[in-house]
């Protein structure tokens, strides 16, 4: 499942959301703690009340992170106070219809108002689930299999693809089956909310942009151009395009919002014109972000604060950071199977190959896991994949990408060699016991795959690569070292 995460970002723009923002987590101009900032009146509901960030707020609910590294729902009516009576292991923020999906620790995943009462108790088969949208949430059995469950939390498609993404904007959403034909193209499916197949198309001919609908079409990419595809995967016009009284405006470029206004980019600067090329905000903001709800974020430098289509300020908050927008991390079951999690974990390294690579492996031979702009990599020693519900990192020896000379651009250093392989499993949702058992099940089976414990828990193999073992923070780590010479023990840290 393609999940978004919503990570604490400076001010910029969040161009789809999907549902009205009436609410929004912000960081005060100076602070350090987190506040929430009511769009209509722009006064604060709460002011510096969390240390961590809170979830995006919907249906007037968010969850912050507690100190035990569980979680809290809140309401805006009643910033200081949780709702829930036992704190969650893992959570879904809620969706517009109300409802939420959560996990006690050592318990099934749960649907939940917003009273946080439980409406359905979901079979203990099902290992993740995210947030609802249009009705719907995608889910994954313990075969890693992806489906979706509706409102009372019933099976409406059943668990049979590889991917699933959400039925963000309309009632069509992106799956992608298990069975590939072909290991070069990837064939992507569009169902609609009854599981029906509305038509396939393969990635040698169409890349996505954005696995959703927007607007009743689908932006992908044909060769060198942006074409859309409708319903039934015909090529289509796109509504968002080629406004003529934009155009005639000469703006370097626009967006439509929710409300089929414009905003336009003149310069370095964007302003606000409506579909008759009215200006409502002469072009004056670094950043001006659509809320859906005649409120934008207007940025300068690195602050921000509130305006109305008029481009007039809405109360007087300031803030540096703020947090909405699409989001659906999902949550997790409140136990695993610790066998077929080490079963599954074994099947990823032997004792000369981890996650597919092996001693003198470079970036060269990893370069499929790269993105093709080097910018992003430019000082990072390691890149990261994950595969199934396990987060790879790739270290290497030297830096993914960097600046040859001053004003040169960025370029990946393919020659820089794997030095060791990190595999960690999230298991804060789960009981306390999880990370120790997980250990001492693998430490049993590492003898009978070619490694021998040398001492400080660390196991080697005669082909030269060395694995640890820790945990800290409900974080469990195995680490693969292509040279047992950089062997290292790692922290073992229980929970509270």
């Amino acid at each position: 499942m393609c999940c978004m995460v919503a990570l604490m970002v400076a001010c910029k723009e969040k161009s789809d959301y999907p549902y009205e923002t009436e609410y929004l987590p912000v960081q005060l101009v100076g602070s350090e703690k987190w506040s929430i900032l009511d769009v209509r009146s722009g006064e604060l509901v709460a002011k510096d009340a969390y240390d961590i960030m809170p979830s995006a707020v919907v249906s007037g609910m968010y969850s912050v992170m507690n100190d035990e590294g569980t979680f809290d729902f809140y309401n805006v009516a009643d910033p200081k106070h949780p709702v829930n009576k036992v704190h969650y292991g893992s959570v879904t923020s809620f969706g517009n219809d109300g409802l939420a999906v959560v996990s006690r620790r050592g318990g099934p995943l749960e649907v939940i108002d917003t009273k946080c009462e439980v409406v359905k108790t979901l079979p203990k088969e099902v290992a993740q689930c995210g947030m609802f949208y249009n009705g719907l949430a995608a889910y994954q059995n313990d075969q890693g299999q992806w489906g979706y469950i509706n409102v009372q939390g019933d099976t409406v498609i059943a668990a049979q693809y590889a991917q699933v993404h959400e039925f963000l904007h309309s009632d069509c959403a992106i799956v992608i089956d298990n069975h590939q034909d072909n290991d070069s193209a990837v064939m992507f499916t569009i169902i609609d909310k009854t599981g029906k197949r509305l038509f396939d198309c393969s990635s040698a001919e169409y890349q996505l942009i954005q696995p959703y609908y927007v607007s009743g079409v689908l932006p992908v990419v044909k060769g060198d151009t942006i074409v859309c595809l409708d319903r039934q995967g015909k090529e289509v016009p796109n509504p968002n395009q080629n406004h003529s009284a934009v155009d005639s405006a000469h703006y370097d470029d626009y967006t439509r919002t929710a409300a089929n206004l414009f905003i336009v980019l003149k310069g370095k600067k964007m302003g606000l014109v409506d579909q008759n090329n009215k200006v409502l905000i002469k072009p004056q903001f670094d950043r001006l972000v659509d809320l859906t709800a005649d409120r934008y974020i207007a940025i300068n430098d690195t602050v921000c604060h509130l305006v109305d289509r008029q481009g007039q300020a809405v109360g007087n908050v300031k803030f540096t950071h703020v947090h909405g927008g699409v989001e659906n991390v999902p949550a997790a079951r409140g136990f695993i199977d610790t066998d077929l999690a080490v079963a599954s974990m074994m099947m990823l390294f032997g004792p000369d190959y981890c996650c597919g690579a092996r001693p003198g492996t470079t970036l060269m031979d990893m370069n499929a896991l790269l993105d093709s702009d080097p910018s992003g990599y430019v000082g990072a020693n390691f890149v990261n994949y994950q595969q199934g519900p396990f987060i790879i990192q790739y270290m290497f020896n030297n830096e993914v990408a960097s600046v040859p000379n001053q004003g040169a651009a960025p370029t990946f250093n393919l020659d820089a060699r794997v030095m060791g392989v990190l595999i960690a499993l999230n298991l804060a949702h789960t009981g306390v016991e999880t990370e120790p058992t997980i250990v001492q099940k693998t430490q049993g089976v590492l003898g009978t795959r070619g490694f021998v414990l040398e001492g400080n828990g660390i196991f080697t193999s005669e082909a030269g690569p060395a694995i640890s073992m820790g945990y800290d923070h409900g974080i469990f780590n195995l680490y693969y070292f292509m040279n047992r010479s950089y062997a290292q023990p790692l922290p073992q840290k229980p929970r509270k």
